[in-house]
């Protein structure tokens, strides 16, 4: 990763390796999915790198959630393994208009892996 022009996935990365934590947005139903932007019969999973950016997203319809942090190494470890399985894609750090990118958990774990390096 460049810390010249940094994407905002490359800022996520890097936000939730200093912090420690992602946050995804839960209530009693499960986590927030939504359906891909971009591609047919895809969901992604929206995650945020901090608190309070998720928290803002706490309204209309998803009102009812709450931001959940998770563990840096948890979410690498576990989260990352399993969305990938599943083929559900991320949405990191997404504007309010829900707009962002949408990426492949594998290529997630490899900016992780880049930062760590």
């Amino acid at each position: 990763m460049t810390s010249q022009n940094p994407t905002p996935v490359d800022l996520f990365v890097m936000v939730s390796c200093e912090s420690g934590a992602i946050w995804g947005l839960y209530c009693d139903d499960g986590w927030v999915i939504c359906d891909s932007a971009i591609y047919e019969e895809t969901d992604v999973m929206p995650f945020w790198s901090s608190r309070e950016a998720a928290a803002i997203h706490c309204v209309d319809e998803w009102s009812d959630f709450e931001p959940v942090a998770i563990p840096l190494e948890t979410f690498i470890d576990q989260w990352l393994v399993d969305l990938a399985d599943d083929g559900v894609l991320l949405g990191p750090d997404w504007g309010m208009d829900l707009s962002g990118e949408e990426v492949e958990a594998a290529d997630i774990a490899n900016k992780y892996l880049t930062i760590s390096a």
